[in-house]
């Protein structure tokens, strides 16, 4: 597979994962909602304030994250897209590791598609730093 067709997959999949933070801040129900799977009903104003920006800081990071996978598709060398495959899964990892951690204890995560969709973009990096093509 190719490592640029890899790239355009996962900045898809990366957009589909931030989405529910991005309509998080512009829809009140469904921040609620989202807040409801960590805080409990009823959340404090202090929790709602956190959880807002905590939204508005992680989805600009991963917009920023779409950007600079976005750029890095003007590369035509195919051991700089490999190195930057494996770069985007060590990224992509530490950004799985916290939703996986949590799992595993029994604490609240992220909603189990958004994992899901993390695990796929890791293994694409993956692969891509491995068997990719130009």
């Amino acid at each position: 597979m190719k490592i640029k067709t890899i790239f355009k997959i996962n900045m898809v999949i990366i957009t589909l994962q931030v989405l529910p933070l991005i309509i998080s801040l512009f829809s009140p129900e469904f921040k609620i909602m989202l807040m409801t799977d960590a805080f409990g009903e009823g959340p404090s104003k202090d929790a709602v304030v956190m959880f807002e920006q905590f939204a508005l800081v992680l989805g600009l990071t991963v917009i920023g994250i779409i950007i600079f996978l976005y750029g890095s598709l003007s590369f035509n060398d195919e051991g700089t897209l490999k190195r930057l495959s494996l770069l985007f899964f060590a990224l992509a990892g530490f950004f799985a590791l916290p939703d996986l951690i949590n799992v595993l204890s029994g604490q609240p995560t992220a909603p189990l598609p958004v994992i899901i969709l993390g695990l796929i973009s890791m293994g694409l990096f993956y692969y891509g730093s491995k068997k990719g093509t130009i």
